[in-house]
């Protein structure tokens, strides 16, 4: 599964996957079939299937082979098999309520009366008989017994999801434009488009020079373009002096995300996370400025943009007024009490 289908949470873009809608909406249709409502296309099916229809589709190992049936109910027959619907499908996740007691068992059980008849016999003397009232089937997963396509893709998402990276929540709770944070989490990723992830797709030749764009003698990698070039290091300098700072840039990417967000004082932390982000994506529109409109940037302008853009952000966000610029670009930390 690709990274952009997990949620914020767990370092995804938040996309809810089409197929787990598509496989919990094939569920609901599952356990229509396995209810007593009666219906028009309920009562066609059987007729062509056989009455036992539903009852063969609840179970793991289902009699109907797949040259039995149309490719419509196909991929019902498969849902038993599929590993990843456990959460929202297995045999322990449905069961029956009969009047006014409920059974905690599948509805086959032709199989297992005569070893669990004395079981069975326990069970239905809990059982309240009322003949006026239906049988239903009831989804353990919700509180009301009710399937939900929506409680029902949480639930594929949570179980198929990874645990949740250090830095997913100062990335996306970050307080700074959408499209910088995307291109945060993108960098993160090792996906933005430098020249080695352009060669590596094939989108441009492997004779194409994958040489960084700035300092001419290492490989543009996602990690070397926004830490370790010569001149983005020098860039990243001036950033420190500013503060008054002394730092180690670390390894990658996402190792920079949480030392970043994490390094400051809770004070200077609402101002310092804006910068991180801020220099990448100065650092991505100077970058291709150069590339496709052969405009260079000198680094004093470049840094004196960054200040800029990070005191709009801060000012927007009322962690500071429009008069107080002076001191921003001269001492920031004196903003920070």
């Amino acid at each position: 599964m690709g990274y952009g289908v997990y949620s914020q949470r767990f370092g995804g873009l938040g996309v809810t996957p089409l197929r787990f809608k598509n496989l919990a909406m094939l569920v609901k249709w599952w356990a229509k079939v396995n209810s007593n409502k009666p219906c028009l296309w309920k009562s066609i099916v059987t007729s062509s299937f056989g009455s036992s229809f539903g009852r063969d589709l609840m179970q793991s190992d289902s009699p109907l082979h797949v040259s039995q049936i149309s490719p419509i109910w196909r991929d019902l027959n498969r849902l038993q098999h599929n590993p990843s619907l456990l959460p929202i499908v297995g045999t322990n996740v449905w069961k029956w309520k009969f009047c006014e007691g409920e059974l905690g068992f599948t509805r086959h059980l032709s199989l297992f009366n005569s070893i669990k008849a004395s079981e069975l016999g326990l069970l239905l003397a809990t059982i309240q008989l009322n003949l006026l009232r239906e049988d239903i089937l009831l989804w353990s997963a919700a509180p009301d017994g009710v399937y939900s396509v929506s409680d029902a893709v949480r639930m594929l998402v949570h179980s198929n999801s990874v645990n949740p990276p250090t830095w997913s929540k100062v990335v996306w709770g970050n307080n700074v434009p959408s499209k910088v944070m995307l291109f945060h989490w993108l960098a993160i990723r090792q996906s933005i488009p430098v020249y080695d992830v352009l060669i590596k797709r094939h989108i441009l030749p492997s004779s194409h020079s994958n040489l960084c764009v700035w300092c001419l003698e290492e490989v543009e990698t996602v990690n070397h373009f926004l830490l370790h070039c010569k001149w983005t290091f020098k860039v990243w300098s001036d950033l420190f002096s500013w503060w008054k700072l002394v730092w180690v840039i670390p390894g990658s990417i996402e190792d920079f995300s949480f030392d970043w967000f994490y390094g400051m004082g809770i004070k200077a932390s609402k101002f310092w996370k804006l910068i991180g982000p801020a220099t990448f994506w100065a650092m991505w529109l100077a970058r291709n400025d150069f590339i496709f409109n052969r405009k260079f940037m000198c680094r004093s302008v470049l840094v004196r943009n960054i200040k800029l853009k990070t005191f709009l952000w801060a000012t927007n966000l009322k962690l500071c007024n429009g008069s107080q610029f002076y001191v921003w670009e001269n001492n920031p930390s004196l903003l920070c009490f």
